[in-house]
Parts: C-alpha cells; sequence; structure tokens
C-alpha cells in the first residue's frame, strides 16, 4: 500500500497548483481513517515467501527518487523543463502539465513539501530504518544510507543502530523525550544531540580501525556528499526556489521522524543496567498504521529484538500503549496541552506497572 500512496503523492506534484497536497490528504485520510475502521490486529503471520513482502522496502528508494525529482521539476519557470519531464507528460496525457506548473502558488508549494516530506519521513525514513538494522548487509546499509540522504539525515543510521539502542530510556538517550518536554523542544534537542552523538561514535569507529577522519570510510561525510548530489539536482532544477523545496521537504521530514522518537519513548526511563524489554516503548497493534509503516508500530518488540525482520515482531498488548494510531497521535503531539492530559494517565499507569 505504502508505494501506491507514494505514488498518488507523485501525481499530486506533477499534476501542480492545488494538486500538490493530494500526496499529504491521501495519506491522512488513509491512515486515521483506516485506523478507525480496522481497529487492532494481533496476529502473527508465518509467511512462506517473505521475500514478497521485502518487496517494498526495495522499491522505496526509485519511487521517492520520482517524487524528488518531480518537485524539483515543480520549481521551475516559464519554459524550463528539467528531465524534459513536462514535455514527456504532455505528449502523453491530455493535459498541460508545464502550465499548470507555471500557475503553483505559495500555498501550492507548501503542499508539494509537505507531501513529499510525509513521504521521504513515513516511507523513506521507515524503510531506511529497517535496511540500516541489516549491519551485515553491505547492500542494504548502502540502500538505507541513499535513502536518508533524502532527508539529510547522515547521523541517523549511526546514532539509531549504536547509540539509541544501547541508551533508550537514559538520560544519556537524545532520542527519549524526557515528561514534561514538549514536542518542539525535544525536536532541538534530539536533532542536535543525536547528530553530536553519531559523530562521536563514527571518530571511535575510525579510530579503532586506524582510519583517517576525512576520507571516505567516514559514514558521516558520505552521507553529507549524498544529500549534496540532491541539492545540486533541486538548484540545477530551478534555482533557489528549488533548493528552497528541497530544504523544506527535507527539514519536515527529519521533523516527523523526532516527532516519531518523542512518542515512541515520551516519559519511559530505564535504569542504565536495566535490561531493554518492551516496557520501555509506547507500542501500537493499530491495523492500518501497521500495514504503512511495515510493523514499526510494534516498537515494544522492536527494541527487545532489533534484529528481526519487520514481519517477525510480536504484538505485545500488554507493553504500554499509544493512545491511538501513528498519525492521530503524531498530530495530537504537536498540541502539548493535549497531549499531556492524554498521555499522563498512561504514564501512572506505566509507573504503578513497571517503575521501581
Amino acid at each position: 500500500m505504502t508505494p501506491v500512496l507514494a505514488s498518488a503523492g507523485i501525481v499530486g506534484i506533477l499534476l501542480g497548483g492545488h494538486w500538490m497536497w493530494l500526496g499529504f490528504g491521501i495519506m491522512a485520510v488513509v491512515v486515521i481513517g483506516g485506523d478507525l475502521l480496522f481497529g487492532d490486529d494481533s496476529s502473527q503471520t508465518d509467511y512462506k515467501y517473505p521475500w514478497i513482502v521485502q518487496l517494498p522496502l526495495h522499491l522505496a528508494f526509485p519511487i521517492l527518487s520520482m517524487g524528488l525529482l518531480s518537485l524539483a521539476w515543480s520549481s521551475g519557470k516559464g519554459d524550463t523543463d528539467f528531465l524534459g519531464i513536462g514535455l514527456l507528460l504532455n505528449n502523453i496525457f491530455d493535459y498541460n502539465f508545464i502550465a499548470s506548473r507555471n500557475q503553483t502558488t505559495p500555498s501550492d508549494f507548501i503542499g508539494g513539501f509537505i507531501s513529499v516530506g510525509f513521504l521521504v519521513a513515513g516511507y523513506g525514513t521507515n524503510v531506511a530504518h529497517e535496511l540500516t538494522h541489516r549491519i551485515k548487509s553491505l547492500s542494504a546499509m548502502i540502500e538505507g544510507r541513499l535513502i536518508l540522504s533524502m532527508s539529510c539525515n547522515a547521523d541517523f543510521s549511526i546514532e539509531h543502530v549504536y547509540g539509541h539502542h544501547v541508551t533508550v530510556g537514559t538520560d544519556d538517550d537524545p532520542a527519549t523525550a524526557r515528561r514534561g518536554e514538549n514536542v518542539y523542544k525535544f525536536f532541538f534537542r534530539s536533532s542536535y544531540f543525536g547528530h553530536i552523538s553519531a559523530w562521536k561514535l563514527e571518530i571511535n569507529r575510525l579510530q579503532k580501525r586506524g582510519k583517517s577522519l576525512v576520507s571516505f570510510s567516514n559514514q558521516m561525510i558520505k552521507g553529507y556528499l549524498m544529500s549534496l548530489m540532491w541539492v545540486y539536482i533541486f538548484y540545477y532544477a530551478g534555482d533557489v526556489l528549488g533548493i528552497t523545496l528541497f530544504f523544506a521537504q527535507a527539514i519536515f521530514a527529519k521533523f516527523i521522524l523526532e516527532v516519531v522518537n518523542y512518542m515512541e519513548h515520551y516519559g519511559l526511563t530505564r535504569k542504565s543496567n536495566e535490561p531493554i524489554g518492551p516496557q520501555h516503548s509506547w507500542n501500537t497493534n493499530k491495523r492500518m498504521s501497521g500495514i504503512i509503516l511495515y510493523t514499526l508500530t510494534r516498537h515494544s518488540a522492536h527494541h527487545e529484538k532489533p534484529r528481526v525482520p519487520f514481519w517477525k515482531l510480536d504484538p505485545y498488548t500488554e507493553a504500554p500503549q499509544m493512545p491511538f494510531g501513528y498519525l492521530t497521535t503524531l498530530l495530537v503531539c504537536m498540541i502539548p496541552p493535549f497531549w499531556y492530559r492524554i498521555i499522563n494517565p498512561k504514564l501512572d499507569k506505566w509507573d504503578v506497572e513497571f517503575s521501581d
């Protein structure tokens, strides 16, 4: 379903005008509406052909690349036609794509970068998360990091895997939100200290291997260069507007990632010598959220067994449960007073059941 939703978002970008909001609109209706209609799914399927459910993972980079190239094309003006996309589409369909693009307003562009940013975060970063946990597969790591370059997120494959999964729930973890910390303050704290942590981890790795800090062995530098490739593409396609759109969607995608970090661990604490268990992550088994996000929703199981592939994660119905599905919870987090009113009673329950 996720590749289909992503494709619909790309169509909206190419149609231009108010259609640029299409990706966000469809995503909101499908995920929020689907969670309400279809409820929970605590089943565990034994797939005979798991390679089939993994196909969408490997479709992420090409599909999202088309999304970014479409957004870059949309930043062109007049007769400019990046990669000849407009002319090609005009010859296939009875619709003037270039004329429609040239009438796109600033509010339409906001819809465009929000739609693409949601796709890069919800599809891209989520898939990259799965792939970069496969640390013994060079191809999976490269694929994941290429996807992360779309949101200028060079640090995630390092800090998340080797930092967050070790320090989760402790004061040493930038990605664990403190009680009473609002999501906007958390975004800046987690982004900054997560990036610093990734550099420290990478420097330590390079020193152990006797590698130079300034070299292609440095995964942070390689991540920066991958993102610079996208910056150049957007500049070539649309000059200042192109670069603005690229960074707008990248920052928005990064913000969505940090909101997800916020709601996955908000207020849950762990002693540094305490084993990581299901009680240290907020979980949900909402059916549609699980389908769209490749069971990232079963986050309690993911932290207990981070090497287990997404289709084998346990539902853990006894773990702390999010108040809603992922997208609904994400939106609620953005209104701090509302969020505290909903989550505080759940934290009180957690204190009774799990806290020492």
